[in-house]
């Protein structure tokens, strides 16, 4: 009995030591959590570019004034991104001119809207890649 019961307290302390080193090993190498990782408002101004403001006519009888915020994965893209503007901008009237006044309307027309340009620019873009595509401008008239 008494060697039964020091396996039984070895086998709690080594699993408890495991059990304490994933806790501390699961953090990455610089012992940060998930929100630590999170860009800087910096950061993400070094990566991303605003759109000119730009007037379409719209599918429907009506015209769109749109302009985008497009975050990208890295300093090199948002330099791809910044020569190929006249492609981001041929992009983005095509998109905007696919839609309808009545597609447009709510946050789930700009949410389609949002998530069309983003297929469209990955299409573009060859270095680096296309992170988010937000509306910041936006009527329709």
């Amino acid at each position: 009995m008494g060697k039964m019961k020091i396996l039984i307290i070895l086998v709690l302390v080594l699993a408890s030591a495991g059990a304490g080193a994933f806790f501390f090993l699961g953090k990455d190498a610089e012992g940060s959590s998930d929100k630590e990782k999170q860009p800087t408002a910096e950061e993400l101004a070094a990566m991303s570019i605003d759109t000119d403001i730009i007037t379409t006519n719209l599918a429907s009888p009506n015209f769109g004034i749109v302009q985008f915020n497009i975050l990208l994965d890295s300093e090199k893209a948002k330099e791809e991104a910044e020569k190929r503007t006249p492609e981001v901008r041929a992009a983005i009237i095509s998109t905007v001119a696919g839609f309808t006044k009545e597609e447009l309307v709510g946050a789930d027309g700009i949410a389609m809207l949002e998530e069309q340009l983003k297929g469209k620019l990955v299409e573009i873009m060859q270095t680096g890649k296309v992170e988010r595509v937000l509306v910041t401008e936006f009527k329709v008239q």
